[in-house]
């Protein structure tokens, strides 16, 4: 009977472990796709929400480019930018991160760049 006991209490040791170690991934207010906002290198703010994206300058907030995205699959997606500036359309793959919290983007001419989740907080 004592040593069923202590198989007992090893084995709710052993998940309470197991479920502590998998609760530091989950994030209930991690978002999962692409829509939010998101920064580059330079401060520019990306929107995307509903298939519909943009451009936006951080210090005046001026548009700088639109478009429109869908996705590739789960993780790879497709934009296509509309400069406002330069008046051209050009087309750029995004993978995202595992964590949703970063993309790797390609454009056209094989130009790589990133994008990193804004945080909500700001």
């Amino acid at each position: 009977m004592k040593h069923t006991y202590h198989i007992l209490c090893l084995t709710i040791i052993a998940l309470l472990l197991s479920a502590c170690g998998f609760s530091q991934y989950y994030n209930p207010n991690m978002s999962t796709g692409i829509d939010g906002k998101w920064v580059d290198e330079n401060g520019i703010i990306s929107s995307f929400h509903n298939g519909v994206f943009e451009t936006r300058a951080a210090d005046t907030k001026e548009k700088l480019s639109e478009g429109v995205y869908n996705y590739l699959n789960a993780q790879n997606i497709e934009i296509e930018i509309r400069s406002i500036l330069r008046g051209t359309i050009s087309r750029v793959n995004c993978t995202m991160s595992y964590d949703a919290t970063q993309l790797l983007c390609t454009s056209h001419t094989g130009a790589q760049f990133f994008l990193k989740r804004k945080s909500s907080t700001k």
